[in-house]
């Protein structure tokens, strides 16, 4: 901590709650509680751009109708100043699904490395880095660490852009040599002194809208989604029909994902919809009888083609690559773990003379059989306690068998 920079800081006043704003945008004004410089030259600068188009500045702001609630009402609650509900404006334009040089990615722009730090999970089904809660909790947590370590905002924000071991070395040099240390006496990078500039002149242009010609839509000061625990596998396009909403507002809300499909491992995961669509989801999902996951994990083994994958699973060749991202003409490797379709198998059976189907899914418990010399197609059916056309069924095939050859196995 330096404390001894405290003469100098942005301190934080308390931000008076008011919850009667009917435009999110007086909400947000009534927060904020950072300083603009004694030379505002800087400022007018960088407002010139949004100032000149408004048009463009309002688009920024229709791309946070969906998120700025919930980045305020948490801001708000932990009373931190709402300058920082802009942040986003600077980092992504509020738009999660943005792609950076950096790899940074998300409202927040998180880099890998940092993310991993701040406990957002990066992998082949999901990047919290773009998940707005997780992202948005990550961000404001790392805020709230850097003001206690700085005891300024304005530091805080510098330091969320340069990284704090450059705003700690700034800090050290002037203490050594006795001079002042606040945030425009230190002799900081100037992307840092241009991001907190570039922030503080937003801040300017949503307080003072009318004044620079600019008419902010209106955002009403109410939530815009709701929170949804997932607690097993479920396609995003199960999803989507229960809750009766459009792909691109799954998207939107839930930006995270990276396949077609919502993997739950030890923790649930959250989902996001809108305010008006959870019950209808939560009801739906409680009386959907079928299975809520079509596709899972197969490892590919050695020497085997894509071609070969997709015909055996009754897909296309162009879906894998859709589904698991993978570039035409790149071959697979030995282990790699894609997605394929659970098949839907049909069991008839005949009770009372009627037949009778049971449908079947391929699931991550089901076995492979390695054909080995001398087996046949009667004693395998026996060792995994099923018939010799079920598993002709599984796998299309007919009675010739081969050494080497896999035979996948249902588990009931």
């Amino acid at each position: 901590m330096f404390s001894s920079i405290s003469a100098y800081a942005d301190k934080l006043v308390p931000i008076k709650k008011n919850q009667h704003h009917e435009n999110l945008w007086d909400r947000i004004r009534n927060g904020f509680a950072l300083t603009l410089p004694p030379d505002n030259k800087a400022i007018r600068k960088i407002e010139a751009p949004y100032t000149q188009n408004p048009h463009a500045f309002n688009h920024i702001v229709a791309s946070s109708e969906r998120y700025l609630f919930y980045v305020v009402e948490e801001i708000e609650r932990r009373n931190m100043p709402m300058e920082i509900a802009l942040i986003p404006v600077i980092e992504s334009s509020y738009n999660p699904l943005i792609k950076s040089d950096n790899r940074s990615a998300g409202l927040w722009q998180f880099i890998p490395e940092t993310a991993k730090i701040l406990g957002l999970t990066q992998n082949v089904w999901h990047d919290d880095r773009r998940d707005i809660v997780a992202s948005t909790q990550a961000a404001l947590d790392y805020l709230q660490y850097l003001y206690r370590k700085f005891d300024n905002w304005k530091l805080a924000i510098a330091a969320y852009n340069v990284g704090e071991g450059v705003v700690s070395k700034a800090l050290a040099r002037n203490l050594h040599k006795g001079r002042p240390v606040s945030f425009y006496d230190l002799n900081l990078p100037i992307e840092a002194k241009h991001y907190v500039y570039k922030l503080l002149a937003i801040k300017d242009i949503v307080t003072n809208s009318k004044k620079y010609g600019i008419q902010l839509r209106p955002i009403p000061n109410r939530p815009y989604f709701d929170e949804v625990k997932i607690h097993e596998h479920i396609d995003i396009s199960l999803v989507t029909r229960l809750a009766n909403i459009s792909d691109i507002e799954f998207t939107a809300l839930n930006p995270a994902y990276n396949r077609f499909v919502i993997k739950v491992s030890d923790e649930p995961r959250t989902l996001l919809l809108p305010k008006d669509k959870k019950e209808i989801f939560v009801q739906n999902l409680e009386t959907y009888q079928d299975p809520r996951f079509s596709w899972r994990i197969y490892h590919v083994q050695k020497g085997e083609r894509i071609n070969d994958i997709a015909a055996r699973h009754g897909t296309t060749v162009k879906q894998l690559q859709t589904i698991n991202g993978i570039a035409r003409n790149k071959n697979l490797v030995f282990g790699q773990r894609i997605l394929v379709p659970q098949s839907v198998l049909v069991a008839e059976s005949k009770k009372d003379g009627i037949v009778q189907k049971k449908r079947q899914f391929w699931n991550d418990k089901s076995d492979v059989h390695i054909v080995k010399k001398g087996d046949t197609l009667y004693h395998i059916a026996r060792r995994y306690r099923t018939t010799v056309d079920q598993i002709k069924q599984w796998n299309n095939s007919n009675d010739n068998l081969s050494i080497g050859q896999k035979l996948y196995i249902v588990k009931s």
